[in-house]
């Protein structure tokens, strides 16, 4: 139904200026530049949207690679972390390789970092980045496959600047968030499949939370200190390309 003394053209104008507000770039084809953290609507608050990221095609060539560079770093750590001494006997060891998926989570937003820590699991799960402990194909796929593209949940944390206090806690409320996605994965599988390994004396759920965070914890407190520098690295060398202030 039209509006009193509406013009149809006008209308059909402001639909458009609103879409293109909605969508951003994306019908312009351009490799918008998504990172958590940093978009944000004409008010000032978090955009939620550009934190989701959820449509593939506004992704653009720039993003693909990233993700691509980032299953390559993920790949080389996840073999230097098979080879760490901290490697427990039903799989899991200390290691760095949470820090590139975490990084696209933060930079490009939720779904890219799902995607990205999925595919890695996917490498982890056929042995391409490392030796995988299979006991059941459903216990394969929550440690590996999901218990990765956990890691993206990261990307719902708006974390901002990365200045001051706020910021340390920012980012390490999306560290948690991610790796406590990956916890939660390798905890039901450790609870569904091997609480027959626990002690006598240790309740199975207890069992399957001590062994994960044995290297879990350890793992994800790095990775939010070397990320921390890495961040403001980025910010400092690419002002504007992506991820903001906030």
């Amino acid at each position: 139904m039209a509006l009193p003394g509406a013009d149809a053209s006008n209308l059909t104008a402001f639909g458009r200026r609103r879409l293109r507000a909605l969508l951003g770039n994306a019908s312009e084809g351009r490799d918008v530049e998504m990172s958590t953290p940093v978009a944000q609507t004409p008010g000032g608050t978090p955009d939620t949207r550009a934190r989701l990221n959820l449509n593939p095609a506004r992704w653009g060539v720039r993003a693909v690679a990233e993700i691509g560079v980032a299953l390559a770093l993920a790949a080389a750590l996840g073999w230097i972390a098979q080879v760490f001494p901290l490697r427990l006997p039903q799989g899991g060891s200390f290691g760095l390789e949470m820090l590139p998926i975490l990084f696209i989570a933060l930079r490009r937003g939720l779904l890219p970092g799902v995607v990205a820590g999925g595919l890695f699991g996917l490498l982890q799960l056929t042995g391409a980045a490392g030796t995988p402990f299979i006991f059941h194909p459903l216990q394969a796929v929550l440690d590996y496959p999901l218990a990765f593209a956990g890691l993206g949940l990261a990307g719902l944390v708006p974390v901002g600047a990365l200045r001051g206090a706020g910021g340390v806690a920012r980012l390490a409320t999306a560290v948690a968030v991610g790796s406590g996605a990956r916890f939660a994965c390798h905890f039901l599988s450790g609870l569904l499949f091997f609480a027959a390994y626990a002690p006598e004396w240790e309740a199975p759920w207890l069992y399957s939370i001590t062994y994960n965070l044995l290297y879990l914890a350890p793992s994800a407190i790095v990775t939010a200190l070397v990320l921390w520098p890495l961040l403001r690295a980025y910010d400092a060398a690419f002002p504007g390309a992506g991820r903001g202030t906030s």
